[in-house]
């Protein structure tokens, strides 16, 4: 009577299929990187004042920090001269700037001096439309209206804005909504995790549910005697 053989799997197919294996997990790798867009960076974009019309002042507005677990975002604003004005002492005398920065029904006030070169000033910003509890996928919104005043006779002036959009951990877009009035600027800052933070956050969450996974696996086979305890393995499960 013929006995069947088990097929066993040569050396070189075994060897063959750990290269394609490695190989589709490097594709598989490239591909998510690719997807995610680790590699991106910040930048500046600029609202307001733009083409021929000159500027009466420029504000460059920088976020400080995000605290998602208070829904807020800690800003700068710089508040300057234009250029022109800067270069000419004459009209930098006799002009006072009001910046008013509204949001969340608040208004900021930042006052720069004739003789000034540079005002600041930080304040926080409510973020809206999101929540922690979607971590890593949480997105948020932050809105705040700009206006340049003259401090004297309180009219609107024509205002150059730069918003930088960079904190750590997090994807910052800013977008402008027209208005009534062109010299009313209002912006939407939409927030989001960078996309490498959320690769990690992922990975992390998938590295535990397969820790889990083998955890219940081994304790279920040595429970019913498909196995016999390993006192290591089992010290090592218990202990992370």
């Amino acid at each position: 009577m013929w006995k069947m053989r088990r097929y066993q799997p040569s050396r070189n197919v075994r060897l063959l299929a750990l290269v394609i294996l490695l190989f589709s997990l490097m594709a598989s790798y490239v591909l998510m990187l690719r997807h995610f867009n680790v590699f991106e960076l910040p930048g500046e974009r600029q609202f307001g004042a733009v083409g021929p019309v000159e500027p009466a002042g420029e504000v460059y507005l920088e976020p400080i920090d995000i605290d998602a677990l208070n829904d807020s975002m800690e800003m700068r604003a710089y508040l300057s001269p234009s250029v022109s004005a800067r270069n000419n002492s004459n009209a930098a005398s006799v002009r006072y700037l009001t910046l008013l920065l509204t949001h969340d029904k608040t208004v900021e006030e930042v006052k720069l001096a004739a003789a000034s070169h540079l005002a600041t000033s930080t304040f926080e910003v409510d973020l809206n439309d999101g929540s922690v509890t979607h971590y890593p996928l949480d997105a948020y919104r932050a809105r705040f209206g700009v206006q340049l005043l003259d401090a004297k006779s309180s009219l609107k002036l024509p205002v150059r804005i730069t918003v930088w959009e960079g904190v750590l951990g997090y994807n910052l877009h800013t977008t402008s909504e027209p208005g009534a009035d062109p010299d009313d600027i209002e912006l939407t800052t939409s927030i989001t995790r960078t996309s490498a933070f959320v690769l990690f956050a992922l990975c992390a969450y998938g590295a535990m549910v397969v820790l889990a996974g083998c955890a219940l696996a081994v304790g279920v086979l040595t429970f019913i005697d498909v196995r016999q305890p390993d006192a290591t393995l089992i010290a090592a499960l218990l202990a992370s």
